[in-house]
């Protein structure tokens, strides 16, 4: 009687080289990356939003509204890879203010912005575009229209708070 712990005799203990969770929701190849919108992992070829179910069918309903608030031209958000590490995502919104605007026009600054994420021994950079319209762009140091709203808001609130306590 011969006891061998060898793996060729059980099939059983085939391990896979890649993680499950790190697996494409569409193809069940490598994950490369997370889709900023759904956080799904998905490989280079369904990273962009027009290849992966959930991204996909929200961009064909929301088609019709996806155009620039000055000019009514249709934008088409998107996000693609060039490396297995390399993820640009472009949602062709204004950071200050959230509505559309298109890239030619009416977008009157745009700025790139990075961030690093590490999963696992594998680090992963998003370069995303930010863009600012003509409303919102002398104040994009604070976050345009909706930053001057809520440093106005802040402000008034500690003015209250300042008169209430000192009025007797």
């Amino acid at each position: 009687m011969s006891m061998s712990t060898s793996n060729e005799t059980h099939p059983s203990y085939v391990t896979s080289s890649v993680n499950q969770s790190r697996r494409c929701h569409e193809c069940n190849e490598e994950a490369l990356g997370r889709c900023p919108d759904c956080k799904r992992g998905l490989c280079q070829e369904h990273f962009p939003k027009q290849q992966h179910s959930p991204c996909a069918e929200k961009q064909m309903r929301l088609a019709q509204s996806q155009v620039c608030y000055v000019c009514g031209t249709p934008v088409y958000p998107d996000q693609w890879s060039i490396s297995k590490t390399s993820h640009f995502v472009d949602q062709f919104t204004c950071a200050g203010c959230g509505r559309y605007i298109c890239d030619e026009l009416h977008t009157h600054r745009k700025k790139d912005m990075v961030v690093i994420t590490r999963e696992g021994l594998r680090g992963h950079r998003y370069q995303y575009v930010v863009r600012y319209c003509d409303l919102c762009s002398p104040f994009h140091r604070i976050g345009g229209l909706k930053g001057l709203a809520r440093l106005i808001v802040a402000a008034g609130t500690v003015a209250a708070a300042v008169f209430f306590y000192f009025h007797p």
